[in-house]
């Protein structure tokens, strides 16, 4: 069975009820939680624990006093614990309770030193809602599950958003701008009705992209910025209002003054996409290698958005390979 969330706790003290609390306050909200309660032998490391630590995205170490005094014992199975989370890239958050003091770096046994590091949330009794709180802000998981939740609404919007687009191109095609427009009062001397609907596909595009980070910061933050699909649905938006503003301005001529210089505006779009994707790809293929899949379906997902028509062939292909590997 995979899980999202690995807790690591002593048995001794109060780190197994708060272990206990948070299993039950991330169940709750849909995580799937390994927390093992039950007594086992002296041995062998047990084989169960490598499977979960190595399912899991996060791995969430309560830190009650003492919590770190045997791990000097390489035989000790908290220490294992951390070493695999760590070795294997875990996100590692500590839960530290009332009493624990984390010790200097160099006062830890060499492989755990980095604990030193970790971000600790201070947990106790009387605001334990708070510290829950922000634990679940920090997990990789947390942004998994909002991005599940996000897409359920997306579809519906996006399958709305195309209806809509699929309206007006049908409109701008079959009737002229003055009767989609309607009898919409002059914006001042000389500016007819062709104009203003050009203006107003200008300033949708220009208002849905204005945010948009540039491939450097997109780049960096990566892993935070695709995880949600908004960015990529307003670009992809705002190139389709640029062309309907050049379809306008090809359509009636010298009524529409382009002041903008939309042509351009639209390439910058163009190319800002394809940089997007060419990031995108360039992840998917380093998930591959490591064969982390489950993480290069989420990446197909805003490539799929951010495909042209040309390329839906290709970007399809590529994501029933991955959907392959996943199984």
């Amino acid at each position: 069975m995979a899980y999202d969330i690995f807790i690591s706790y002593r048995r001794k003290g109060a780190g197994a009820g708060v272990a206990g609390e948070l299993q039950a306050k991330l169940e709750n909200l849909g995580y799937k939680v390994f927390l093992d309660v039950d007594e086992i032998g002296s041995g062998q490391f047990p084989d169960q624990i490598e499977k979960a630590i190595a399912s899991c995205r996060d791995f969430i170490f309560v830190l009650s006093p003492g919590a770190l005094d045997r791990c000097s014992d390489e035989e000790d199975w908290v220490r294992r614990e951390i070493l695999q989370a760590q070795s294997q890239g875990k996100n590692i958050i500590g839960v530290g309770l009332p009493g624990f003091v984390m010790p200097e770096q160099n006062a830890l046994p060499a492989p755990l030193d980095f604990v030193s590091t970790i971000q600790v949330f201070t947990w106790t009794h009387e605001y334990r809602t708070a510290s829950f709180a922000k634990i679940e802000e920090n997990l990789v998981s947390s942004l998994l599950r909002k991005k599940k939740n996000r897409q359920k609404k997306l579809v519906l919007l996006s399958a709305a958003v195309a209806a809509i687009a699929a309206i007006v191109v049908l409109l701008i095609l079959g009737k002229p701008a003055a009767e989609i427009e309607g009898p919409t009062p002059p914006l001042g001397d000389g500016v007819d009705v062709e104009y203003q609907m050009f203006d107003k596909h200008v300033q949708k595009a220009m208002d849905l992209t204005k945010n948009l980070p540039d491939v450097a910061v997109f780049r960096e933050n990566f892993v935070q910025l695709v995880s949600d699909k908004e960015p990529f649905l307003k670009l992809m938006e705002g190139i389709a209002e640029c062309d309907s503003a050049i379809m306008l301005k090809y359509q009636y001529g010298d009524k529409v003054e382009d002041s903008y210089g939309i042509e351009t505006q639209r390439i910058k779009l163009l190319d800002l996409r394809q940089n997007y994707l060419n990031v995108i790809m360039d992840d998917v293929k380093v998930l591959l290698d490591e064969d982390v899949a489950e993480f290069a379906m989420q990446d197909m997902e805003i490539a799929g958005i951010l495909a042209l028509s040309t390329e839906k062939h290709m970007i399809d292909s590529i994501d029933k390979v991955i959907k392959q590997k996943a199984k």
